[in-house]
């Protein structure tokens, strides 16, 4: 592992781009709010909105780095009843559903490896358990595929779920990024990017209006002036010695809640230290250990109302008076510190109503952390509010990813 100056983060870049890419400007794609029921304004799900079909079906895209093909769920989605507990509900959380039938340029295919997809899906042991079967039993299928104003392909290879194989609350459409990505070759072999790289930062929700900022996901490069100060590379690694899915695994040291009046707390013990995974689809800052919401608590003197079962699923609740008005930095071994700022860690209760409402509970707070304990062996993760402090930037074709501290900026290509 090694900390480089972005300079150097750019020389490895370009060095490992496959193509020379100087007049290829890299895709920027919002992460933002979209509106899935026309007729329902607050029927809202965060993410990347897509175009699939003709004529065009609006989804919602997340990035998960661990899948080398694309999935959309179609009228049967496969949400975990258990937590979404109705049609309407799961149709907004998963970010639309496609509709086959209602699309002309619709092909089934006889595998997705025929299609033009990946043959084999990346997995770790710990993984979402479904992986390994998906490629076997999904519906091969190709249609045209539009990001944005971005027209990806007229028959971009894809598979639909026919199990259900993640965990329920992870919702919108899987975007594949990982090592052999179908969608970062097609836009390599179509001329639209330059390189095999791709770049996130979540943005910054349940705030006012003039304090909310959409995130973007960046495709052949990254915003180059929404990095600032250190950079953390390492190699990407996806060997079950890691124990990460994902390739990207990093060891927090400290995690320590600021207060206003200019002292820090910190809420790990040096033996309490522990590797986690980037996960930036999950829908937390972090799964740790029990020290850190047993030292919040004892911080900000307030007791948990129990586990969150809305949008933010496995956090913990809180009476909303009197919460504490810190931020918290999480620090790496490297010595990168992350500073979350208090409301995308401490945020309103969200779920969705049965109409397919976004509905607030603001007289309780989630903190946006799980308890994970070491004995069963997994992993903790970071997730997406992670990159709320935080910008991430995977090079596939340099074997590496790279954390950086964000700032507002202009896209460099790779």
């Amino acid at each position: 592992m090694i900390v480089v100056d972005l300079l150097s983060l750019v020389l490895i870049g370009v060095a490992a781009s496959a193509m020379p890419c100087g007049e290829i400007q890299p895709l920027v794609f919002p992460i933002t709010d979209v509106q899935i029921i026309p007729s329902i304004s607050n029927s809202l799900t965060k993410g990347i909105p897509a175009s699939i079909g003709t004529p065009g079906q609006t989804i919602v895209f997340l990035p998960w780095p661990e899948l080398n093909n694309t999935w959309i769920y179609d009228e049967q989605p496969y949400c975990d009843p258990s937590i979404i507990f109705s049609d309407t509900i799961c149709r907004v959380r998963r970010g639309n559903l496609y509709s086959d039938v209602s699309s002309s340029s619709y092909h089934k295919a006889e595998d997705i490896p025929s299609a033009g997809g990946a043959p084999v899906e990346t997995q770790g042991k710990y993984a979402e358990t479904g992986i390994s079967k998906l490629l076997d039993s999904s519906v091969p299928v190709q249609d045209t595929l539009d990001i944005g104003s971005v027209q990806v392909s007229e028959s971009f290879p894809f598979g639909v779920p026919r199990l259900s194989w993640d965990h329920g609350y992870t919702i919108s459409h899987p975007m594949g990024l990982g090592s052999n990505s179908t969608l970062l070759n097609t836009l390599v072999k179509a001329g639209r990017i330059g390189s095999r790289v791709w770049s996130i930062f979540w943005g910054r929700m349940w705030v006012d209006a003039d304090d909310a900022m959409d995130g973007s996901l960046v495709l052949g490069g990254y915003d180059s002036q929404k990095v600032i100060g250190k950079n953390y590379t390492q190699r990407l690694d996806y060997s079950d010695t890691t124990g990460c899915w994902t390739g990207m695994r990093v060891n927090v040291a400290s995690v320590k809640l600021n207060i206003r009046d200019g002292d820090d707390v910190e809420l790990l013990s040096p033996s309490d230290a522990f590797d986690a995974c980037i996960v930036p689809q999950r829908q937390l800052l972090l799964e740790a250990p029990p020290a850190i919401v047993k030292g919040f608590e004892n911080t900000s003197g307030v007791s948990s109302l129990g586990p969150s079962y809305g949008i933010h699923w496995g956090g913990y609740l809180y009476d909303s008076t009197n919460l504490f008005d810190g931020d918290m930095t999480i620090s790496l071994s490297s010595g990168l510190e992350v500073r979350i700022p208090n409301n995308q860690y401490l945020v309103p209760y969200v779920d969705v109503d049965r109409n397919g409402s976004r509905i607030f509970n603001n007289s309780q707070h989630e903190l946006l952390v799980a308890i994970s304990y070491a004995k069963y062996d997994a992993p903790r993760t970071l997730g997406r509010y992670f990159f709320t402090g935080a910008y991430l930037m995977v090079n596939h074709d340099a074997g590496t990813f790279t954390i950086i501290n964000y700032l507002y900026g202009h896209y460099n290509n790779l």
